[in-house]
Order: C-alpha cells, then structure tokens, then sequence
C-alpha cells in the first residue's frame, strides 16, 4: 500500500523525521545543562553557593573568611551544611619527566581546591584518592595533584603506574595521588578542568601569598552541601548569621553580608531557560507535523474508501480496519524515527558554531544517553494516535453501500472529511504562528542587541592574542613589563598592522575579571557599598586600538611607567557617581597604599558578559599596565584587512622576542565579546529553523485541504461551470475558504502567540522584550507571514478549479 503512493509516505516519514529528531536533538542539549549539567555529581539539589553581598552586589569570598565559614559550619552548623568547600579555576604550565627530551610544557587549565572539595561533591576518583583533610593546613605544604580522566589518557596513555609519579605544574615538582572519573571536569557546567592542587599551594603555582591572608580580597567560589531535611531557605537564614558575626568581627567584613543560592555552576546556567522554550516550541513543530501527516492520511483515505468498503464488505470488523490502519501509521512512525535518529546525530554538536572564542576548555559534545534514545522513540510512537487515529478511525466508519455505489451519501463522508481537515489546517496556522512569532522576538531582540554599544569600535578589525608569562616561566615582573613593551612596539610595525596594545581584560569575555578595592578622596562610603570595581591594565594605545573615545584629559601613554606619577583613567559611569560636579582630572583616588591621579576620561562601555547589554554602564578604571604587575597580557592588534590572517605573523614576532613566549588563543575582538548574544543568538537561529518549517509544513497542509475540496467538488466545479460561473468567482470562493481556516488559526494562533510571549519574558528576562514593549510587530509580521503563504497555498488549486471543463466533469459523474 506505500509503495503505491511512494511519494505521500517519503513527505510522511521526512516530515515526522525531521520534527521528532528536532525535538530529540533540543532534549538532548537540555538533559545535558539541565538534568545532568555536572557529570558524577550525585545530588545537585543539595548543593548550595556561597556569597558575600554587599549593598549593590554579591561577590566571592576570601580564603580567611572561607575558612572561618567552614570551621564554622563543622562546629555549629551541622544540622545545616554537611560540608563546605571552596575553588578558583585557572590556567596552569603542566610538565612530566619528558620534559628532558624536548616535550613541551603543556598549558591546561585547573582548580585550587580546599582538601574537602571532593568529599563535599561527593566524587571518587578512579584511581588513587582526592586529597587528605591535612593537604591544605599549612600553605606550601601539599605538592599534590590529582588529574582529570582526559589527561590521564592523552598524556599518561592511561598507565595505571601513574599513581607516585611526578609532574612539574608552573615549575613546581607535584606527586600525582588521584584520578577523576571520565567525564568529570568540575562544577562548572561544560568546562573540562584538568588538574586539582590544594589551594594553599596558591602561592607556589601562581605566586601572590597575600590572597592567602587579605579578607578584602575575594577570590574564591564557596560551595556546600546541605544537610538531610536542610533546605535552601534555612541555609539562607544560617548564611546570614554568619555573615552579620563576621562583619562585627572584622573590618574588612564590615557592612558586608552572606548569602546562599543553588549552585552556581557558570555561564550555561543562562541556556537552561532558553533550552527549556525550545523544547516547548520543538513539541508544537511535532504537532504541526502530526496535523499535517493526519490530513495526507485523509487524503490518502479518501481514494482508499471503495478498498476498505471492499474489505468491510466482505466480513471486516472496523476495529479490524482501524487496527490494520494504525499498523500502517506505526511504519510510517519507526521509518520517522530512523530518519529523526539520523537527525540527531547530525545536530546534537550544531551548537559549536554559535560559541563565541574562549581560551577555556569549553566540552560542546552532547552525548547521545539512553534517556535521549528513549524520549526520541517515546515522541515517535506517541506520533501514531497524533496522526493516525483520526484517519483510521474515519475510515473504519466509512458507508459500505455508498462507497460501493457511489451514491450521493459518500459526498456526505466528503464533507465530513473536509471539515475535520479544515480543522486540522486551522491547528497547523495557530501553532505555526506561535513559532514564527516566537521567533520573530528573539530576532527583534538580537537586533537590538547588536545595536547596544558596547563602548569599542570595530572589533571584527581586531585580533587577539594570549601571552601568559606564568607558563612561561617569566615570573619576574620588571621583565614582563619590558617585554610587554617590546613585543607592542614590533607589532606596530608589522605591515598590514594600524594598530596594537596590550591589557589585561577582554570586555564582555568569560576571563580577566579584576576587582580592585578604590577609595575615592574626598568621598564617604555610604553603609553596605562595594568599593570594588573592575579595573584592566592597559599599554599606551590601547584606546586607539580598541577605538574608545577619550572625553576629557588624555589617555594612558608609554610614559606612564614605574618611577612616574602613578595614574588611572576612569570611565563616564565613575564620574557620574563620585564627581557629578566639577572637572575629575587631577582628582585622586587610592589603591592599597598608591595614590593615583585621573588623567583622563573615557566613554562608558560594556564590561560583564553577565550584565545586561542595555542596562547603564557600572564605574569602571583603566591602570597602567607598566606600573603594575601582570601574569598575562592579552595583544590587541587592529588590522587593516583580515585580522586573523596576521595570526603567524604575531606570533612569530612573540616567540622572537623571547623563545619562552608564545601567542596563545587568536581569535577576533568582535567572536571574544559575543558572549552576551549567545542565548538570544542560538535561540533566534533555532528557532528560526522551527519557524520556517512550520510555515512550509502549514502551507503544504492548506494546499493539500483545497486539492482535496477541489477534488470533491468537481462535479459541482462542473455543474456551475455550466450554468456560467466565472473562473474568478470561483478561485475568490476557495481563496475565502483558505482564508476562513488560516484566519481561524491566526486568532487562536495569536491568542497562544501572546501567552508563550509573556512566558518567555518571565523566564527569559533581559533575553526577549515584554509583550508590552513588542509594538505588535512579530505578531503583525508572523499573521502578514502566514496570509501570503495562504493565499499561494490556495491560489494553484482554486485556478486548477477554475479551469475544469464542465463536460469532461459531469462525464466522469
């Protein structure tokens, strides 16, 4: 029976395959943040982050203050906190034994973590052990490392002998004592950690003993477990206790609190929302599909009607008929889920392209799980009463002496048959709608993203570079800053180069965030306000690279150097807030023991890729990258044609200046800072894909609705032919009878349009615009969308209509 409309059933089973695999391909991309986000982690929900607030913000916390927290909690706490552990992620230097024979050093990234971190997540290494509750008592004290299950294979080849054996991580000799299970990287989501050292090892591996002692600097993500029938609620009644006995205890705690929240586990957090609609809006392309296959099964029903009245006729039970229909629905609905299987794995990693350039070790695979395999048959199958109970159940009623007649009372099936498809079309054009306008917000909003400015000119002219002295073995400072400059001054003079600086922060990337705690003179803190903001070390030309505007005053020069007046450059949001009044140059303001003078103002811009783009711009100061010290530098150098085409250039010019150097990480200004876009980004284009699809499925319905209605009506076409009906009166009454079922579906379309709009506002906020500020325009867009499609929808069979010859009609009658 399917070979004989081969045809109907390849559109059937591409149709069903693409929707169900569409559907499978956003459930696994959810399943992997939302269900399963950190592999090997038992009990997410019992797990809580830790934060010091201030009266604008929530901050990390400093080390003295964990350890306080965490004895604490050990002493007082227990009926709260199981156990609370802290980490700061970073990049490290990672040599073995081969070093000797000419193997480079290996740049990975790591975690500093308190001795409890994998008691706390309760992981178990696959070999060896984590670390001991005395391997971060004494600082310098635990050269100790356990490895990831990635690294033990690519660099070990697996060797079990691995356990005793030493590595050198940023020079320091480390005794490697654990494994971590395959899949492991930490617990922020996507990231592949590769190495764990005990956090007071901080000043071997990465220098800077004072993060070790200062409560004003905080530095690091603290992280509990809670206690059975502890809820987060009751964690943030203890957390707040806490907090009020630190900030009576000590100075530097003054004015601050704590708090808690679910665990904090990175940047993904931000896509559970958006993966969460997608997945609501792939199950309304199912539903479009299981419409649109159930009206070509009706069609197909109708020219099987004299076959199935043959079988009634000859002693057939319509359950039997209904059975054997549904029999044929469920090929259809396995040949779909092979071809939706084909689908997923074709799609599950279409992300990759949306991610912006990180030097992190983003994991973009999506694993394709027994939970994914089961919800993609679970869909299809569930397809087959979508699509194939309606026609079966049709069929099966169908009157035998009619169909075997062919009196006039099968016309009455006809009608019943058209009424139930128009009804069928009608679905199709709601729910389309809901997509296209679903989709039509994430691309208003994407545009007025793009529109932000985010303070820099340009930056698609501009390439980037990672120089990080740390791994390379340049630890002293006064050497860096002069190999900073030198490297500064040969790339300008690279043809093809107009211009070129350094800094240490990337506006709205994932690295190089700096707070520095600021006293401004003159000015009194109010209770509960941070003083810290985000600062970026930067060389002379830095703001002409990036195409910042200075306001007033001057920029950071090539003479602000050690030896001469130390000085800063601050942003409009600083003035605005602590010099509303009067001219800020020569004002000062004090970092730790150094008074800094302004020199200058620049125009606000866009800083954290966390904050909203369109929010006001925070305080924000530039420092002198020549009078501070730095462990890495990132080489901005704007190009005059292609930038990443001066990528072998730049770094063959590093590695000449000094062969520890090398340039790592190129990637251009405009991919790095694109991390804001990314959940409004893979939306719109997702969901673009589900909006075309359902406007082509919800055409090819309508068309097939009239065909059908057509070839029904050709001997009526034919009788008022022959009484002197005009062609145009006839293709304006199936164009009124499209428009009567697309415009019933428009108002019910619209309707859900305006509930999914208002649902994304609450769940999505700062991704996609209220409903009260949409302007109507998606919605005006989408049902304009959907009006011209109808209207050439119906146009093909309204003229084929219109061109039926009246005798050749009534002849076949």
């Amino acid at each position: 029976m399917m070979r004989q409309s081969v045809l109907v059933t390849a559109t059937i089973v591409l149709c069903l395959g693409f929707s169900v695999g569409a559907t499978g391909t956003v459930f696994a991309w959810t399943e992997s943040l939302l269900f399963q986000p950190l592999p090997h982690v038992p009990g997410l929900a019992q797990l809580v982050t830790l934060r010091t607030t201030t009266s604008t913000d929530q901050e990390r916390v400093s080390y003295p203050a964990y350890k306080e927290i965490r004895d604490w909690a050990a002493r007082e706490g227990t009926e709260t906190f199981l156990g609370l552990a802290a980490f700061s992620i970073r990049r490290f230097n990672l040599r073995t034994e081969a070093a000797a024979e000419g193997r480079l050093a290996e740049p990975l990234w790591g975690v500093l973590a308190s001795a409890n971190y994998f008691d706390v997540l309760r992981v178990q290494p696959v070999l060896g052990r984590g670390f001991l509750a005395t391997e971060d008592a004494v600082p310098r004290r635990a050269p100790v490392v356990v490895i990831s299950h990635g690294l033990w294979q690519r660099r070990f080849a697996g060797d079990r002998d691995v356990l005793g054996r030493r590595v050198w991580i940023n020079s320091r000799e480390m005794t490697v004592v654990g494994v971590t299970p395959p899949g492991f990287g930490g617990t922020i989501a996507r990231l592949a950690m590769d190495v764990w050292i005990p956090v007071t090892m901080h000043p071997e591996v990465a220098g800077n003993p004072d993060l070790l002692e200062k409560r004003g600097v905080r530095w690091l993500d603290v992280f509990g477990r809670l206690a059975p029938g502890a809820s987060l609620v009751s964690a943030r009644d203890v957390a707040r206790a806490e907090g009020a006995r630190l900030a009576a205890s000590y100075a530097e705690n003054r004015d601050l609190g704590l708090t808690a929240r679910p665990l904090d586990i990175g940047p993904a957090e931000l896509m559970i929302p958006l993966f969460t609609v997608m997945l609501g809006l792939s199950v309304l392309v199912v539903l479009i599909v299981c419409s649109n296959v159930a009206n070509l099964l009706l069609l197909r029903g109708a020219a099987r009607e004299h076959e199935i009245a043959v079988r009634l006729a000859l002693g057939a039970r319509p359950a039997r008929i209904a059975r054997q229909l549904m029999t044929e629905s469920f090929v259809l609905a396995v040949g779909g889920i092979l071809v939706a299987g084909a689908v997923l794995v074709w799609a599950r990693n279409a992300l990759n392209a949306l991610l912006p350039a990180s030097p992190l070790p983003i994991v973009v695979d999506t694993p394709i799980d027994l939970p994914v395999l089961l919800v993609l048959g679970a869909v299809g199958v569930s397809t087959i009463f979508a699509f194939g109970l309606a026609p079966a159940l049709r069929l099966a009623r169908v009157s035998v002496r009619a169909s075997l007649t062919g009196a006039g009372s099968t016309r009455g099936g006809s009608r019943a048959s058209g009424r139930l498809m128009g009804v069928l079309v009608s679905a199709q054009f709601a729910l389309s709608l809901a997509v296209l306008v679903t989709a039509a917000l994430f691309l208003r909003r994407l545009d007025e993203l793009q529109r932000v400015d985010r303070g820099f000119r340009a930056p698609e002219e501009v390439v980037l570079n990672t120089v990080d002295f740390e791994l390379s073995g340049v630890h002293d400072t006064p050497t860096g800053q002069i190999l900073v400059e030198r490297m500064v001054d040969q790339l300008r003079a690279l043809p093809g180069v107009r211009a070129a600086a350094a800094a240490t922060f990337v506006p709205l990337g994932f690295l190089g965030y700096s707070g520095m705690e600021l006293h401004v003179g003159g000015y009194t803190t109010r209770p509960g306000e941070s003083m810290i903001f985000l600062v970026n070390r930067v060389s002379g030309g830095y703001f002409d690279t990036m195409g910042i505007p200075i306001l007033r005053g001057r920029p950071l020069q090539a003479a602000d150097r050690d030896g001469s007046l130390p000085v800063a450059v601050v942003n409009e949001a600083f003035v605005r807030r602590f010099w509303a009044s009067g001219d800020p140059i020569g004002r000062s303001i004090r970092i730790g023991d150094r008074t800094l003078t302004v020199v200058g103002v620049a125009a606000d811009g866009k800083y954290e890729f966390l904050a909203p783009l369109d929010q006001p711009s925070p305080p924000f100061v530039y420092l002198a990258l020549a009078q501070w010290e730095s462990d890495a530098v990132v080489l901005h150098v704007r190009a005059g044609g292609d930038p990443l085409a001066l990528v072998p250039s730049i770094q063959r010019t590093v590695a000449s200046i000094d062969p520890r150097l090398s340039a790592m990480s190129p990637s251009t200004l405009d991919s790095y800072s694109s991390v804001p876009y990314l959940p409004v980004r893979v939306g719109s284009r997702v969901l673009s894909v589900l909006g075309a699809a359902a406007l082509v499925l919800a055409t090819v319905g309508l068309y097939a609705v009239i065909g059908y209605a057509v070839a029904q009506q050709r001997r009526e076409i034919g009788i008022r032919m022959a009484l002197g009906a005009a062609p145009a009166r006839l293709v304006a009454h199936y164009l009124g009878y499209a428009a009567r079922y697309a415009g019933a579906g428009a108002l019910a379309g619209a309707a859900l349009a305006a509930v999914i709009a208002y649902g994304l506002a609450t769940r999505l906020p700062g991704s996609v615009p209220r409903v009260a500020t949409a302007h109507l325009w998606p919605f005006a867009l989408a049902v304009a969308t959907l009006g011209v499609v109808a209207v050439l929808a119906a146009l093909i069979p309204s003229n084929r209509a219109a061109r039926v010859s009246p005798a050749a009609a009534l002849r076949d009658e």
